[in-house]
């Protein structure tokens, strides 16, 4: 008995593998890339949508937002969910909706219930960023969180690319409805794995966790809202939250909705081309992802990534909202793939925000910033919506509304002004404490 006890005592001191951690990351990871795809799949059936379900611009953007409706609602409670009782559990019952909610999106027959399905989508999705980065933090180093959280965003871009050229090349073969429905049978692949691999913390597979309160069922316990929000940082995370809500956003209404109407009504070309060129956005964002979080550990810095991040999706906009880009189809696709790079700066924001409590309660403070990201999805898809029908000149095309060139240039005009709006705030925010001083290598837990 001693030996053996002696050898659980020596696999507790040790860290878990790496391949170890990153399948249980790959795990969450995967749900979050089915919820990237579902968030940005009006974009390449923007054209049917319309014709069967949203006739108006404005009708669509509703559609669209609805997702990130109900996402925003689940934000704080799958924060304190994850917390209370650990991503595994909150996963798996996610799982289980994201299926039933994409089904009834594939059947709907009226805008109502495709609005259903989509908010049951959102709301399951919500599980997906939070519950990630969770994880992350237990079985990760603190040293490399902003790498993981990197390339977690890259992996969920992916999502967001096979909703792109992918998904309009099948749609146009089988039917949209048949390949959004065929999506559900990837997450009940996932959920069966989530049921019998996926588990909180490396001190249930023997090992050393790397969070200071390993997800143990001893330390699950109750937590209320207060005390899960006493004694952080307010100031700064309240202008750090505020200066995220239009960077992705922004991306996201343009990769998730409006860039194929863009590019098809501007240079006249195929849904498919635009959906490919849209798609450059995602890439970039990827990319971004990959460019900025790596960037942010090395020079231990949190606030200057962000800012030249957002600055340079402003750029992006600004040159959309003066026409300049459209003298050519391949400057505005590098313009896009621009933004797209630049909006890859956001995934530092979770950094920060970890930061700024000390790696405790990290599912409810990154619940918080999610939040704050999201509502520029919200606020932005509705509005660019909006101002299309407001310049709208009564040109019907196959029956769907068909906007000229300037009534975008107006929507980009409206989303600039927002990003320049979140920059000012981001520029009050105060970069956390040094990570030499608040991220000293964890001891072994217990």
């Amino acid at each position: 008995m001693s030996a053996q006890s002696d050898r659980i005592d020596a696999l507790r001191s040790a860290a878990p593998p790496l391949a170890l951690s990153l399948l249980m990351w790959g795990l969450a990871a995967a749900f979050y890339l089915y919820g990237f795809f579902q968030r940005v799949t009006p974009a390449a059936l923007a054209h049917e949508l319309a014709k069967e379900l949203a006739p108006t611009a404005t009708a669509l953007g509703w559609l669209s937002a609805t997702y990130f409706y109900c996402y925003a609602v689940m934000q704080l409670p799958s924060g304190l969910l994850a917390d209370r009782f650990g991503p595994r559990k909150l996963f798996i019952a996610a799982t289980a909706a994201a299926i039933v909610g994409t089904l009834l999106f594939a059947v709907a027959q009226s805008f109502t219930t495709a609005a259903i399905g989509r908010g049951i989508i959102g709301g399951a999705a919500a599980v997906g960023w939070i519950g990630m980065l969770k994880l992350a933090a237990h079985w990760f180093s603190p040293q490399k969180f902003a790498s993981v959280s990197g390339l977690s965003l890259a992996v969920g871009t992916l999502g967001a690319v096979l909703a792109g050229f992918p998904l309009r090349f099948l749609s146009d073969e089988f039917g949209w409805r048949i390949v959004v429905a065929a999506s559900a049978g990837f997450a009940v692949l996932l959920m069966i794995g989530m049921v019998f691999i996926l588990r909180d913390d490396p001190v249930d597979r023997g090992y050393r966790s790397w969070s200071p309160t390993p997800l143990t069922s001893d330390a699950l316990a109750p937590l209320t809202l207060r005390e899960s929000l006493a004694a952080l940082p307010l100031r700064d995370l309240c202008f750090l939250c505020i200066g995220q809500t239009a960077v992705t956003g922004s991306m996201v209404m343009m990769a998730g909705l409006w860039g194929v109407p863009f590019l098809t009504t501007v240079f006249e070309i195929t849904a498919r081309t635009a959906t490919a060129l849209t798609s450059l956005t995602m890439v970039g964002f990827a990319i971004g992802s990959l460019i900025f979080g790596p960037w942010s550990d090395r020079s231990r810095q949190r606030k200057k990534p962000l800012i030249v991040g957002t600055a340079l999706v402003l750029l992006g906009f600004l040159l959309l909202a003066s026409g300049l880009s459209f003298v050519s189809l391949w400057v505005t696709s590098g313009v896009l793939l621009l933004i797209g790079v630049a909006a890859g700066s956001m995934v530092v924001s979770f950094a920060f925000g970890k930061d700024l409590v000390g790696g405790q309660k990290t599912a409810t403070i990154t619940a918080c910033v999610n939040l704050s990201v999201t509502l520029g999805a919200i606020g932005l898809q509705p509005l660019f919506g909006t101002i299309l029908d407001w310049r709208w000149n009564g040109l019907l095309i196959e029956g769907v509304r068909r906007y000229d060139a300037q009534a975008f240039q107006w929507g980009f005009a409206a989303t600039a002004l927002w990003i320049a709006l979140t920059l000012v705030s981001l520029m009050a925010t105060r970069d956390p404490i040094s990570l030499s001083k608040t991220q000293e290598a964890p001891q072994p837990a217990g």
